[in-house]
């Protein structure tokens, strides 16, 4: 299937799709509903020499028709952020479908439940192995994540990526045969959960959380306007509840014998430990036109400056007695844009213990927070792979 072919089916399956869902499901079986059906805001389209890849990204309280991005990537395992020829943790061989469910290293996996507790609830089927590289995609046709959390690993670093929606087809499926695929998905999904939505339990702060007006995709926040302190402003909820934290501190000055840092924000968190981060987002520089840049590279060198101010009891000192917060031993973490190459990971990770995590997912779980009560990780058992009948 030819690149512009792609891009026409996609467009016009997932605009009729979800346009049917969003006039039918929440009108005549709301209450049959587990809650309010959120929907994708944006769908990517990626080409790369073997696979076409489609990913709906955003999240939106309604239905509002796609923006469409298009790019070019090196490879499959380029756009995933791994290392071809690897051991994988997950194969996908033919026509595999992996929904509801967290495919991570074992490093990976650690973090998401020493680190942030809201990915409890998130979980489903977990899927971990030690190897770094999280998926093989074997020689087959599709390959389809619904709602899956990758959490992938790179030396000390981890990323954390939930997604929406993601469908991997080989460039030699003609168009008529990805056409029935995708209705085949459509098909055999339950009436009241359909592909490219999910629904959040009813609740006061799921409604309060839907209502503010920082739920949505990055793309679409006009971000180019705001200053690093006036993002954090309107996204302390969103920060305070994805990292399970209860104060948010915007770029300390943090003075020393060798000079002063300043990190965008730390977070003192209900254990009583600290994250120290950088926002690698389009953000307008304070009292500047131009936007600032800041690649997972330089966000890691950023990072690890941050760590070794924290290294020495005088530094230590001095932040507890200008700002209050008794800080040693903090986790890093820099927040991205959603569609951030991911090839960038392995090589900006090197041996710094760094957090990446995209925007969107930070959105993903603020709402898992507020709609659910703190759940325990238990083991799920043996996960396989489910292939499309």
């Amino acid at each position: 299937m030819k690149p512009t072919e792609f891009v026409k089916v996609n467009t016009q399956f997932w605009g009729e799709h979800l346009k049917s869902v969003s006039e039918h499901l929440p009108v005549s079986h709301s209450r049959e509903l587990a809650g309010p059906l959120l929907y994708p805001r944006m769908m990517v389209l990626t080409e790369t020499p073997d696979w076409n890849i489609l990913e709906l990204a955003g999240v939106s309280r309604e239905y509002r028709s796609l923006e469409v991005r298009r790019q070019k990537a090196a490879g499959i395992d380029e756009y995933f952020g791994t290392t071809a020829g690897a051991s994988a943790v997950v194969a996908l061989p033919d026509e595999s479908v992996v929904k509801d469910a967290t495919i991570a290293s074992e490093r990976g996996k650690n973090a998401l439940s020493d680190s942030f507790p809201a990915t409890q609830s998130l979980l489903g089927n977990e899927m971990v192995g030690p190897s770094d590289r999280l998926l093989d995609f074997q020689p087959g046709n599709y390959a389809v994540l619904d709602r899956v959390l990758l959490a992938q690993s790179s030396g000390l670093a981890v990323r954390l990526r939930w997604n929406f929606f993601t469908i991997a087809i080989h460039r030699s499926e003609p168009a008529d045969r990805y056409r029935d695929f995708l209705q085949r998905l459509v098909s055999n999904s339950q009436h009241l959960d359909p592909i490219g939505t999910f629904a959040v339990p009813r609740g006061e702060g799921v409604e309060q959380a839907l209502k503010a007006d920082q739920f949505a995709s990055t793309y679409l926040h006009g971000l180019g306007k705001l200053t690093t302190s006036e993002f954090l402003a309107k996204h302390e909820d969103v920060l305070l509840a994805a990292y399970d934290a209860t104060r948010l501190i915007v770029q300390p000055s943090l003075e020393s014998a060798d000079g002063t840092v300043t990190p965008d924000f730390i977070l003192e968190r209900e254990d009583g430990t600290h994250v120290i981060g950088d926002l690698a987002l389009p953000l307008r520089e304070t009292g500047q036109k131009h936007r600032r840049s800041l690649d997972l590279t330089a966000g890691a060198t950023r990072l690890a400056t941050y760590e070794k101010y924290f290294a020495t009891a005088e530094n230590q000192a001095f932040a507890k007695t200008k700002y209050g917060v008794d800080v040693a031993d903090p986790r890093t973490t820099l927040i991205v844009g959603t569609q951030d190459p991911a090839a960038d990971f392995p090589k900006a990770a090197g041996t710094t213990a760094l957090e990446v995590v995209d925007y969107d997912t930070l959105l993903r779980l603020h709402l898992a927070a507020k709609s659910a009560p703190r759940a325990t990780a238990v083991d799920s058992g043996p996960t396989s792979i489910a292939t499309m009948p």
